[in-house]
């Protein structure tokens, strides 16, 4: 049904995220609003609001003057948030200001606050400042209503001491003042506070009742829609009559109703509900995020553990799923339980989060896994001291007992520092302690079974071979069988298992022969004389065969990697087989053109001759049609296939694009992937071999990405992949290639994406993150707002990255753990950005959209900033006086219309073409293509040489081979840059680069 247009005249009246000021928009509260006026009434000088955050605190304190007599009671309103950092001076130079303004006095006077010293600014406020506002009251009394007082009043510094005592003898001196403070911290957080003002009112701020959520869903749109009861409880259950998601629930269910019918008679059934609930996380995000931003990192790591333990009804006990992940339960995790549910976030019995939204959103937004890392932040100082200690010691003549000793003691400081556990298992296995080595090595393989399956498996293998020769053939066969069990069907395993069960029956036979013979010889002195001889002979039989199976016939293929292989490589057919499916049409190895709108007739003849194998006549066509476009990869890939095809026996490789749906970057990556090719095979190959590219089109679609898969694996001509374009689709992909075919990715940076065949050539959405933080710490950024799409793996992850420097770093306060959702249909750039330009403390925005449809979006808020900024400009004499937002960004923006259109921005890339590395490639790809390449084109070069240096490490080319060889690439030269040579995460530790948007140019900032 198509929207009616009218119904977009209709407001939301649901609020998400903002204090409710009028009073037709407030609902519910009135027992707790009755007994605060009653407090006031019986002069309760001081009064405490408290409550968790988003809980509509800042509500219940603006709505308070509707319930008390305006003829008693002037009432001020002041909002502590950004003055955390503040002095004595200027907190009180804003609270003066703001009753001034409301009182319609002069303002001049209170510049005397801002310059005094500690003991004339009490005199000044009490007798000059307080005097004034005496006079305006006429006997009325002043009630300030300080929002967000625990910013001012939380800590231990001086500031805050200092404001406390102030504020409580004022209070005690001043009969006609009243205060009314609200804070969103746990109280037995704030003892100062409470010690202060010990035998005040505090009333706590919870989650709405029945009647009054009821009310909240209801009434505000009373005269246009009607809510089934069933959808009432529906909506109840989701929300918990938490007023932040309540709101942000009825807000959804309210547009989609806006964008299905017309409003007249209509019914709100349950159904609504469900579907209200992703738009719901994602307006809310914000606010979900503030009302978690108080907790420590056990507690947010404990919270991420119930929500996903409720996902697997495994409430029992939460704790039991943090060491499922390999995590030491220590004391500060335990004690985390009973806080959150002190803090009101959890029930107790059994433990669950109170608020079903609130779950669902730290499953989308917090998992678990992210919020464990967080935990290496734990006792940082400490360890960064010790470790380099223990490293040193390691390398150090006969210290190794002492190491050993130093990263045991780091543990004892942190048993969750997950890269010292990783560390230390290094060590063990090296020096053979297999025992305490495995041990660790389990604890990180539960962490991240993609990540560290590898080294658990090495670690159990060069256990089992260690048991072998030591004749322990039972407990070989134990580990042999533990690599079995997670990793079914490990051809490596299976062989040793083998080998194990032929020499346990050897050994029995060869036990069975002697006690025989013992017996046989005790009997017959003539006999053991005859055995004495056969036994020679039989050896020497023996040491012959010996000699000849080892000289003269192939060996076995062995490999310390305990990968599952298949060493077996299919010779391709001559000719191209005919599309079997559907799926079949996106793949060509020189067939059919995945770039139809480009017309080259040249191209069209050399498919034709290509897909009838006459090979030769393929070549001819291809090289005209290269000459007639030499911009166009596709081109040179088929004529090289051509080559290859015509010289027998190609070495294949696949590359993965999305060529309809992101034709300039998959252009762009096979412009890197055809100069490698056409370069290697330029020199003949190896031995003869050239090498062939199947390139694919998956659309940068996940279910067209599966089918690609699965149709690559099938070929067992594919040696490697190349791809695919982004981090979804890879991620969706790479579990079809595992555990037999190597992927190498140049353009996917997520930090989700890991796993025994994944290797990454360019720097991971966290060495672009920190790249970009340590920027923002570098030139102390106070505050900066992030755009991205929380439910994109890239843009999430890079975000996360980004974020978890600054907590790394002690500075979390700089950067929100949430962030505005870019994907949200309902963003208003205009309206973001003039709120970016109002905050007087934003002094950067980081803007991470996904790699397809929020990128228009964020180029919207850049373009937007700049214009309004310019207007700004023109119309204001103090030019100086603009504020000027730094821009941050990662690689999604990394466009040439970018750089004609958006200044002010700052990126982080994997590659940059004026780079001092980086020219000689740069200028080698310009002749090539006739014009500048992309980072795309670079890291693919890249990818495919990995893959070429991988192939000339064994005499013998095969998937096993090429998977077992790329860990052992180490190239130099013949690169884009920066040298090649994968970490034991199989990822390149090269950093990102740093450029900058220049007169309408990318430039190195650097």
């Amino acid at each position: 049904m198509s929207p009616n247009p009218q119904n977009y005249s209709i407001r939301n009246p649901y609020i998400v995220g903002r204090p409710v000021q009028m009073p037709d928009e407030f609902f519910g509260r009135v027992i707790l609003l009755r007994s605060i006026a009653d407090s006031l009434q019986q002069n309760a000088q001081f009064i405490l609001l408290h409550g968790q955050r988003r809980i509509g605190k800042s509500s219940v304190l603006r709505n308070i003057p509707l319930f008390v007599s305006p003829d008693e009671f002037v009432f001020v309103h002041c909002d502590l948030q950004e003055y955390g950092s503040a002095s004595l001076n200027q907190i009180l130079y804003m609270l003066a200001r703001e009753i001034f303004q409301h009182l319609e006095l002069n303002t001049n006077i209170l510049e005397l606050l801002l310059n005094a010293n500690s003991e004339n600014i009490r005199r000044i406020f009490n007798r000059r400042i307080l005097a004034q506002i005496d006079e305006k009251l006429d006997n009325k009394k002043l009630v300030l209503l300080l929002d967000e007082f625990d910013v001012v009043s939380h800590s231990d510094t001086e500031n805050s001491v200092e404001f406390l005592r102030f504020l409580e003898t004022l209070v005690r001196q001043q009969e006609e003042l009243f205060v009314i403070a609200v804070v969103g911290r746990y109280l037995n957080a704030m003892p100062n506070l409470v010690q202060s003002f010990r035998g005040a009112p505090f009333y706590e701020i919870g989650l709405l009742d029945n009647n009054d959520a009821q009310q909240l869903i209801i009434q505000p749109t009373a005269q246009i829609l009607e809510y089934q009861e069933k959808t009432i409880a529906e909506i109840l259950k989701i929300s918990s009559g938490h007023p932040l998601c309540t709101q942000a629930l009825c807000y959804q269910i309210f547009q989609l109703v806006r964008n299905e019918n017309n409003f007249s008679q209509i019914k709100i059934v349950a159904d609504y509900v469900l579907e209200a609930i992703p738009n719901a996380i994602n307006s809310a995000e914000g606010g979900l995020d503030s009302i978690c931003q108080g907790l420590s990192i056990p507690e947010k790591v404990v919270i991420s553990a119930v929500a996903e333990a409720q996902e697997h009804n495994t409430i029992e006990n939460p704790l039991k799923l943090l060491e499922g992940y390999g995590l030491v339960v220590t004391d500060s995790l335990e004690e985390a339980i009973q806080l959150l549910i002190n803090k009101g976030f959890l029930d107790s019995n059994p433990v669950r989060l109170k608020v079903e939204l609130v779950r669902l959103w730290l499953l989308q937004c917090h998992p678990l896994r992210n919020e464990i890392r967080t935990l290496e932040t734990l006792e940082e100082e400490k360890i960064n001291q010790l470790l380099p200690v223990a490293r040193s010691c390691w390398r150090g003549d006969k210290q190794q007992d002492a190491a050993l000793a130093i990263y045991e003691q780091t543990l004892q400081l942190n048993p969750n520092h997950f890269s010292t556990i990783l560390e230390l298992a290094e060590k063990y296995l090296e020096i053979e302690k297999f025992d305490k080595a495995l041990k660790l090595y389990k604890r990180v393989y539960q962490l991240d079974s993609g990540r560290y399956q590898q080294q658990f498996l090495e670690a159990l293998n060069s256990y089992g071979h260690w048991l072998i020769i030591k004749r322990n053939y039972v407990a070989a066969k134990q580990q042999y069988e533990k690599i079995l069990q997670i990793q079914p069907g490990n051809t490596l395993a299976q062989q040793k298992l083998a080998e194990i069960k032929a020499y346990q029956a050897n050994s029995h036979m060869v036990s069975t022969i002697i006690n025989y013979m013992s017996n046989l010889i005790r009997s017959n002195s003539r006999l053991s004389i005859l055995i004495f001889i056969g036994l020679i002979g039989g050896i020497v039989s023996m040491l012959i065969i010996n000699y000849v199976l080892n000289n003269f016939t192939t060996k076995p293929q062995t490999s310390s990697d305990v990968r599952s292989i298949n060493t077996i490589n299919t010779p391709l057919p001559k000719n191209s087989p005919e599309p079997k499916n559907q799926i079949s049409k996106n793949i060509s190895r020189g067939d059919r053109t995945l770039f139809p709108s480009i017309e080259n007739s040249d191209r069209d003849k050399g498919i034709d001759s290509f897909k009838q194998g006459k090979y030769s006549d393929a070549e001819k066509h291809f090289g005209e049609a290269v000459k007639n476009n030499p911009n166009d990869p596709e081109i040179l890939i088929y004529y090289n296939n051509a080559l290859a095809h015509k010289k027998g026996n190609p070495l294949t490789l696949a590359v993965v694009v999305p060529a309809k749906k992101r034709t300039n970057s998959a252009q762009e990556i096979l412009r890197g992937v055809a100069q490698a090719q056409n370069q290697f095979n330029q020199q003949n190959g190896l031995q003869g071999r050239l090498v062939e590219i199947v390139i694919a089109d998956d659309d940068n679609n996940e279910d067209t990405a599966k089918q690609i898969a699965q149709e690559i694996v099938q070929d067992q001509s594919i040696l490697g992949v190349i791809g695919h374009g982004s981090s979804k689709v890879t991620n969706t992909a790479l579990p079809i290639y595992t555990p037999n075919l190597a992927i190498v990715s140049s353009t996917s940076t997520s930090i989700d994406l890991q796993g025994s065949v994944f290797f990454r050539i360019l720097p991971s959405d966290k060495a672009t993150g920190e790249k970009l933080a340590q920027y923002a710490l570098t030139n102390n950024f106070k505050k900066i707002v992030i755009f991205c799409n929380p439910v994109d793996l890239y843009s999430r992850s890079i975000k996360e990255e980004f974020r978890l420097t600054f907590v790394k770093n002690r500075r979390e306060k700089v950067v929100p753990s949430s962030c505005i959702n870019l994907a949200d249909p309902n963003l208003n750039p205009a309206q973001e950005v003039k709120n970016l330009l109002k905050d007087p403390f934003v002094e950067a925005i980081a803007l991470f959209p996904d790699t397809d449809k929020s990128i228009e979006v964020a180029m919207g808020i850049i373009k937007t900033y700049n214009d309004s900024v310019d207007n700004l400009r023109k119309s204001n004499n103090n030019v100086e006086q603009l504020k000027q937002i730094k821009i941050l960004a990662g690689d999604s923006l990394y466009k040439p219309e970018v750089a004609n259109t958006l200044k002010n921005l700052i990126l982080a890339v994997p590659w940059f073409r004026d780079a001092p590395k980086s020219k000689r490639f740069a200028q080698e790809a310009q002749s090539k293509w006739g014009g500048g390449v992309s980072w795309r084109t670079a890291t693919s070069f890249d990818a495919t040489q990995a893959f070429i240096g991988s192939f000339k490490l064994s005499p013998e080319v095969s998937r096993a081979t090429v998977l077992n060889n790329l860990p052992k690439i180490n190239i130099s030269e013949n690169t884009s840059g920066e040298p090649l040579k994968f970490d034991s995460y199989r990822e390149i530790n090269k950093p990102a680069t740093l450029i900058m948007v220049q007169d309408g140019q990318f430039v190195n900032a650097e």
